[in-house]
């Protein structure tokens, strides 16, 4: 079966009005790699504060349904969302072709900011504060990650990288767990490295789970997604695939459930 071609869809600045709980927008000031004003939009669940936050960092096209779906079901368990936009603030549309002007490396200081900003917020418990990103989101988890001795007043409980490229399998540095959860027929950001970083990450210390779903490709959470779909630009225009699959999506909430509430305790 040949897969269906992607449009080139973009979301810009994102509002949760569809939730049944708190939505607000805010506007926060990074000034790396240069000075910019994000928006992200924080969602509390019921009830009363101050909560347990994840901070959620969206793929090369942007915010798309699957980082709305997250939000939503974060808020159900009882965790307030965090979604930022890193790219409307830099006048950026879409990524996935030529990532050069902002690489994931390059979004690392996002999760900080975004984790102080939230910090100051009487309605969130700055001491219980995971990021989780997807895919060239969750390469800028996975760099934040390393970099949490520049930011030590801003400490994270942990992080978790949807299909992110795991580099050359080497160790992560730091200290907070990490949970990589990515498919083996990933044609995007290739699985192989990832269980190699995990096994390295924990052989030097470091708590680093690596969950590969051998049948799902990139984007397996993306219930929006019909079949297999061919998105031209992935990879530097080289093409890739996506394809939504419902076991892997399933388990996946399963694991960061587990994860949450082992690392987001009082």
């Amino acid at each position: 079966m040949r897969p269906a071609r992607a449009g080139i869809g973009v979301a810009m600045l994102v509002t949760l009005s569809f939730l049944p709980v708190r939505a607000e927008v805010h506007t926060l000031e990074v000034t790396s790699p240069t000075t910019a004003t994000l928006s992200g939009d924080l969602t509390l669940p019921t009830g009363t504060g101050p909560f347990p936050a994840v901070i959620l960092l969206h793929g090369c096209a942007g915010i798309g349904p699957n980082i709305k779906q997250w939000s939503h079901w974060l808020v159900h368990e009882g965790y307030a969302a965090f979604v930022l936009d890193s790219f409307s603030g830099r006048r950026i549309r879409r990524l996935c072709g030529h990532p050069d002007p902002l690489t994931g490396s390059m979004r690392a200081p996002d999760v900080y900011a975004a984790a102080k900003y939230l910090k100051a917020l009487g309605t969130i418990d700055g001491e219980r504060m995971v990021a989780m990103g997807f895919s060239h989101g969750g390469w800028a988890v996975l760099a934040a990650a390393t970099t949490e001795d520049r930011y030590p007043d801003i400490p994270l409980r942990g992080f978790i990288a949807f299909y992110p490229g795991c580099g050359k399998g080497l160790a992560l540095p730091g200290t907070a767990p990490v949970l990589i959860l990515t498919g083996g027929k990933d044609d995007w950001t290739p699985a192989g490295p990832c269980q190699p970083t995990a096994e390295s990450s924990r052989a030097a210390g470091r708590d680093v789970t690596a969950v590969i779903y051998p049948e799902a490709r990139h984007h397996f959470d993306g219930a929006e997604v019909r079949g297999i779909v061919f998105v031209p630009d992935a990879r530097r225009n080289m093409g890739a695939t996506i394809q939504y699959n419902p076991a892997a999506h399933e388990d996946s909430e399963k694991q960061i459930l587990r994860f949450l509430r082992a690392h987001l305790a009082k």
